[in-house]
């Protein structure tokens, strides 16, 4: 083939060159994103890739291993450069690769794999992608967690001859353990707003594996996909597999450009409703658990109402038997000695309260004490001839099963046609996929969630999807095609929620970052803090509460009717501007994040420690106009007082980026929102 697979827009180019894509972007580094073969590795394709680095092994129908595919066809149709390469030896096993570019600079590739002969073949690895780097040092971002610590940054540098590998392999909720991303930075550890930085991320939900290799020669080969290590995929005669989308984004100018340019996309690309601010809402979990009854969630209702809430939102406890956590799950219709006239109450609520309504539901998961269990043993995932393996009182559903799949479109079908004022849906999945019958499982169960969220999104385009995973254990850029918005943690202490929301700005713009208020103390730490720091630090998310309204002092339910009209102000800033991350928590007790639409700018700033009695600081700014001057307004303070000595000034942009804005702390757990407008 004579002519170069290539594909142009105003802003780059796609170029597929000597085996992988070489990727243009106007204002980006350039990329090197290679696919090779278990055999091109070997034999040096070309002469530099001599580390036998690749991105695809297949066991062939003859037994042999070894594949050599070559250009077979391309086209460059609505932006997208499309290739199809195939080995000569087995012309009907084709990989197709389509790779597209957008104006952010975000590079997104998807893989095919099609066994066109008349045999099985197994994937022994699958990546997504592979990218080839070239830089003195190697510095690797990882954000790594476990319940109620989640998005955990770890950053450290990658040795020459080392590799850092980072896997999950709970089947289902694999963000726990930790996002399907890296951020590689070149030549030195990451900065905010300088150097060179490369952000890779699989858009996946399932086991996964990212793996950085610095060579001997000093190269670097990112690979990331699907972990088909511990399960390889046997891919049946005139089966086609969509490996999982890789997304890859450059960097000349630090991470925090990389991430702004990450939001934008996510926001207009890829999260459903992306550039809408959203709704406030108070979930009932940690204000009554199980015990709940018809009067309890009506004076509930009204009381969020009276609050000034956009919605309402049920959570566990309202199906089945649902007393507490063994029973019911997979019986998703009202708990009728509890709830006698099922949810048409609350529905019809809304409409004289103006209020939203919610619902939570765990759809792939069964209790063994549910009536479908008792019809349905044979849906539960489980190994031949053994019991099946409980994880807190309850069985995952095999979704690979079409009639499972049926069901669980059914169910939650019948319940928002039933109810046609529920328009948000908390989406859980609170355990792991073990026993699996069939390694094709851990992958074919990701491919069977998706498509019941793309048809529920087709059926409900105007319902909100949450997606909650025993905290964040799904928060992923694969899920984040089928969800508003995702639960970051069940850990709602504003101080420990500072380090996962600074974490998780990386990888997720604010809107998509479920932030609540909760009780002081706290559920889970016990750690007490104000009332305006809880409500600040949930300003950098979708703000959000949990508590028992009817159990608020007066003063604490008019300050939280003030605060919620100061967010309404607000939101569009945090939600839809452009981020700033200032001083991180990781390096520092204090916090700061600004948020600008380009004219005003919106500083957040925490401390979590006092070590002087006053406690006086500067905050550099960045992100704002160096030749304008700004009329600083600091909002909303408590009882402590102001913190910033420069409120209802105006300063000069310059002063502000090189000289800092003021601020005094005078306790621990507080934090300032203040407002910097042009003057005109």
């Amino acid at each position: 083939m004579n002519a170069t697979p290539c594909v142009s827009y105003p802003y780059g180019s796609i170029t597929w060159h000597n085996g992988g894509f070489d990727v243009m972007h106007r204002t980006t580094a350039p990329l090197r994103c290679e696919y090779l073969t278990d055999y091109q590795s070997r034999v040096g394709y070309p002469a530099q890739y001599l580390s036998g680095e690749y991105a695809i092994q297949l066991l062939l129908p003859d037994g042999s291993m070894g594949l050599n595919p070559q250009l077979v066809s391309y086209n460059a149709d609505n932006e997208v450069l499309q290739l199809t390469l195939s080995d000569t030896r087995y012309p009907d096993i084709e990989i197709r690769i389509a790779a597209q570019l957008s104006e952010e600079g975000v590079y997104t590739q998807q893989v095919s794999i099609i066994n066109g002969t008349g045999a099985p073949l197994q994937i022994i690895r699958g990546y997504s992608a592979s990218i080839q780097a070239h830089a003195h040092c190697y510095h690797a971002t990882t954000f790594r967690g476990v319940w109620a610590g989640e998005h955990m940054l770890q950053e450290e540098e990658v040795k020459r001859g080392n590799t850092l590998s980072v896997q999950a392999s709970t089947g289902i909720k694999a963000a726990q353990e930790g996002i399907p991303s890296m951020l590689l930075s070149l030549d030195a550890p990451a900065q905010e707003e300088s150097g060179t930085c490369l952000l890779a991320s699989l858009c996946w939900s399932g086991n996964y594996t990212i793996s950085f290799t610095h060579n001997a020669q000093g190269i670097g080969f990112l690979g990331m996909g699907h972990d088909f290590a511990q399960a390889p995929y046997t891919l049946a005669a005139g089966q086609r597999l969509d490996l999982p989308k890789a997304l890859l984004l450059s960097s000349l100018h630090g991470k925090g450009d990389a991430t702004r340019r990450l939001h934008r996309y996510l926001r207009r690309q890829v999260i459903p409703h992306g550039n809408q601010i959203r709704r406030t809402l108070l979930n009932s979990w940690e204000g009554v658990h199980f015990d709940i009854s018809e009067q309890a969630l009506l004076s509930m209702m009204d009381a969020t109402a009276d609050l000034g809430i956009d919605m309402f939102v049920l959570d566990d406890g309202w199906f089945g038997k649902r007393t507490d956590d063994t029973t019911s799950l997979g019986d998703w219709h009202p708990d009728t000695d509890r709830l006698p006239r099922g949810l048409k109450p609350l529905n019809d609520a809304t409409e004289d309260l103006n209020l939203g309504l919610g619902i939570w539901m765990e759809p792939e998961m069964v209790s063994p004490q549910s009536e479908l269990y008792r019809q349905h043993p044979d849906w539960a995932i489980c190994l031949p001839g053994m019991e099946p393996t409980q994880q807190r009182h309850q069985l995952v559903l095999n979704l690979a099963l079409p009639e499972v799949e049926s069901y669980i479109l059914k169910c939650v079908t019948n319940v928002l046609c039933t109810y046609p004022n529920i328009s948000y849906v908390k989406w859980d999945c609170n355990r792991m996929l073990t026993d699996a019958p069939h390694p094709n499982l851990y992958f074919d169960y990701i491919s069977a969630y998706y498509r019941i969220m793309r048809n529920l999104r087709t059926l409900f385009p105007k319902v909100t999807f949450q997606c909650c995973s025993a905290g964040g254990g799904r928060m992923d850029h694969g899920a984040a095609q089928y969800h508003e918005e995702f639960w970051l943690s069940d850990n709602t202490d504003a101080y420990d929620r500072l380090r996962m929301q600074w974490s998780a700005s990386h990888l997720f713009p604010a809107n998509a970052v479920g932030a609540h208020v909760t009780v002081s103390p706290n559920l889970y730490t016990g750690r007490s803090s104000s009332l305006k720091f809880r409500f600040d630090v949930a300003l950098a998310g979708r703000l959000g509460f949990e508590l028992a309204p009817r159990h608020l002092s007066d003063t604490d339910a008019t300050e939280i009717q003030q605060r919620l009209r100061l967010y309404r102000k607000l939101a569009p800033l945090t939600q839809l501007g452009d981020l700033y991350r200032l001083v991180s928590p990781y390096e520092s007790t204090d916090c700061a994040l600004l948020y600008t639409d380009g004219e005003q700018a919106l500083l957040l700033a925490y401390t979590t420690e006092r070590t002087f009695t006053d406690q006086c600081t500067r905050i550099l700014l960045r992100g704002i106009d160096e030749n304008a001057t700004y009329r600083i307004e600091e909002l909303m303070p408590d009882a402590t007082g102001k913190h910033c000595p420069a409120d209802h000034t105006e300063i000069r942009g310059k002063e502000l980026m090189y000289q800092g804005l003021p601020i005094r702390w005078n306790r621990p757990l507080q934090s300032a929102v203040i407002l910097l407008t042009p003057c005109k």
